[in-house]
């Protein structure tokens, strides 16, 4: 991301930036400033937005130039002879509804209408879009009336072309006289491009969704809000035409998503989604390039690490849970806080996730079952926490069918998932009934952020920190907890973190501990 700099003759602080190569041509310039009209930092800094906003609008309309031309008549045949190549090369035409009839015989005062001549003059002003995709240009306004007029006949000898070929014993008429080839007949010999040949009408944005979703190997969720995006870029764009959509679209959906107050990291998952979709269309040969062009990313905003739940806070939470009557929310902070699950993880559960093993009593965190995740779905053992235990846990377990819920009370989520929407089940309750609004604590991820601490402080090695947590594998911790020496290991490290000072604890409960 761009920051200000200080010219060092004026002092004026300004946004300085070399120009994309691609650009120079048009941009005049290979290195542009733009000035904040302030010597102040401060104030600069305010208007930097703006500055920054000035200098999207210059690559937009650098954009525009790179692919603008000026038709002159020849310029203006090749366009209509592109598209007329392409129709006749077996292109699927869209008429509208409307057959030759609108086109002829006009002479005729009677047949002259205002209405049939705006029917034929729409029809033409569509292809004439169609025609200029095809040939991957843009115009300037004032010659598209050109390029109108030279599509005129043209669009005439396809309609029809298609009209004659209709009937099966017209056949012949059409193979002996083809209106299309006679109205291509003054025009310049232009070959199908390449482009035209490998795309069409029918690559749409919702079709290439769809093929990329039957064979997608991501979580229901992802598959869920890809389309959504899908959704959202066919709406911005106003067509479902993927052939059509160029880089410029996403470098104008980028500043209209900036523009309504959504972040860097807000546009860069939507970019990635759709980027992925795209690129699955290329690689299956329906697409002749990707316009996601990942340069589009931006600067990733630098978020603060929540803050770990301090004792005061853990305890508020953790007392307060006895009091629910709602499994998931008697429960899920509790293994949380002792586990180090993602809440997901925790909602998701069934009966027979909690084991045992040479005495050891554990979770088998896993994806072993209808509606269950786990991130990087690799497995993992976490032993339960004697507090876990003392609190009545596993007699709470006990209660229930083997092969049901640990929660019943949770409903899976719109794409099947049992830990989905955990927010709306446990983490809107201390929001809002709890009264812990402090920024600075996300609601369920906070407990892992407090175990992280918890082990740390307790010296607990990395590899079975990583293991309690399902981090990533940068060390040898993931093959830990399995069985055997391993869970031993990880129970007697789990057994290290302390119960939060404030919790109420009974004497039975504290001799349990103990």
């Amino acid at each position: 991301m761009a920051t200000p700099w200080r010219d060092p003759k004026t002092g004026i602080w300004k946004l300085r930036k070399r120009v994309p190569t691609r650009y120079w041509a048009v941009a005049g310039n290979k290195v542009i400033k733009i000035s904040t009209g302030e010597a102040d930092k401060k104030k600069a800094l305010e208007k930097w937005p703006g500055v920054l906003q000035q200098w999207a609008d210059r690559e937009l309309e650098w954009e525009r130039a790179l692919n603008v031309v000026t038709l002159d008549a020849t310029k203006a045949r090749e366009v209509a002879a592109t598209w007329a190549a392409w129709i006749a090369s077996g292109a699927p035409l869209n008429t509208g509804g409307t057959d030759s009839d609108i086109f002829e015989p006009l002479d005729l005062p009677e047949c002259r209408t205002p209405e049939r001549i705006a029917v034929m003059w729409d029809r033409v002003e569509a292809h004439t879009d169609e025609a200029l995709t095809v040939a991957g240009v843009s115009i300037t306004p004032e010659t598209r009336p050109l390029l109108v007029q030279t599509m005129a006949r043209v669009v005439q000898g396809a309609y029809l072309r298609a009209d004659l070929t209709e009937p099966v014993l017209a056949v012949r008429i059409a193979q002996a006289l083809d209106p299309l080839a006679a109205a291509r007949e003054n025009l310049p010999d232009v070959p199908l491009p390449a482009s035209a040949k490998r795309t069409s009408s029918t690559v749409t944005l919702t079709g290439i969704f769809e093929a990329w979703k039957a064979v997608a190997t991501v979580k229901p969720r992802v598959i869920g809000e890809t389309g959504g995006m899908i959704d959202l870029l066919r709406r911005f764009l106003g067509h479902d035409d993927a052939a059509r959509v160029t880089t410029a679209d996403f470098r104008r959906w980028r500043q209209e998503t900036i523009a309504a107050g959504l972040n860097n990291n807000t546009w860069n998952n939507r970019f990635s989604m759709i980027r992925q979709v795209f690129d699955f269309a290329v690689n299956d040969g329906v697409l002749p390039n990707n316009p996601a062009d990942p340069t589009l990313r931006l600067q990733p905003k630098k978020n603060d690490s929540p803050l770990p739940y301090s004792d005061q806070q853990a305890a508020q939470i953790l007392n307060a849970s006895r009091e629910q009557d709602r499994p998931s929310r008697r429960w899920a902070h509790w293994i949380m806080a002792f586990t180090g699950m993602r809440v997901a993880e925790v909602l998701q559960l069934s009966v027979s996730d909690l084991r045992e093993d040479g005495g050891i009593w554990y979770i088998s965190v896993n994806e072993d079952g209808p509606g269950k995740s786990v991130k990087s779905s690799e497995r993992r053992n976490i032993p339960i926490h004697p507090a876990l235990v003392a609190e009545g846990l596993l007699k709470y377990a006990a209660t229930l069918p083997q092969g049901g819920q640990l929660f019943p009370d949770k409903e899976p989520d719109k794409y099947g998932m049992l830990g989905g929407r955990s927010y709306n089940v446990v983490g809107r309750w201390i929001r809002r009934e709890l009264g812990l609004t402090d920024e600075r604590v996300v609601p369920n991820h906070s407990w892992r952020h407090r175990i992280q601490d918890e082990l740390s402080t307790q010296d607990v090695p990395q590899d079975l920190r990583d293991s309690i947590c399902g981090h990533a594998k940068k060390s040898t911790g993931a093959k830990y907890g399995v069985r055997g020496e391993s869970l031993r290991r990880l129970a007697e490290a789990i057994g290290r973190i302390p119960v939060p000072r404030g919790v109420v604890v009974s004497e039975l409960q504290a001799e349990a501990l103990a």
